[in-house]
């Protein structure tokens, strides 16, 4: 039986500070710097104009195991609301989003969801969080970045 990777729980590996100082796609691209000023990270000086699309199809045993379209690898991702929200968004609502089109949809969901952020702070973390998510998911290529 071939091997199931983890995706990782983002935000444990904040709580814990396990974060690489550099995530980059699997062709290379630099997407995010966990520890550099946030503006700085390519996810986000990119954000309007890199488009997002689906790599993976979903296990019809078990939704949390998907598989990576051009590699084959299998990737148990345990439902999470955010990671749920990019990927659909992405899959079904609208392939070749722009990374600013994926992240609004799921601000805007949450804040249905729980109500307005309590202030700036709140909600930068919150954001820096969605995006270091996607950062993730691309480099698990779950999602393919195109430039």
């Amino acid at each position: 039986m071939q091997e199931v990777a983890e995706f990782p729980d983002v935000l444990e590996l904040v709580e814990k500070h396990k974060l690489p100082k550099e995530i980059y796609a699997p062709d290379g691209t630099l997407l995010f710097k966990p520890y550099d000023p946030i503006i700085e990270s390519p996810l986000i000086a990119n954000r309007k104009s890199w488009r997002l699309f689906v790599n993976y199809t979903v296990d019809p045993k078990n939704d949390e195991i998907v598989k990576i379209n051009n590699t084959g690898q299998l990737i148990r991702i345990k439902h999470d609301a955010d990671v749920d929200e990019m990927m659909r968004y992405v899959r079904k609502d609208h392939p070749g989003a722009t990374i600013e089109e994926a992240i609004s949809f799921a601000l805007e969901s949450t804040v249905e969801q729980t109500g307005e952020f309590k202030d700036d702070d709140e909600f930068g973390a919150y954001v820096s969080y969605l995006y270091l998510t996607l950062a993730y998911l691309i480099h698990y290529g779950v999602l393919i970045l195109v430039k």
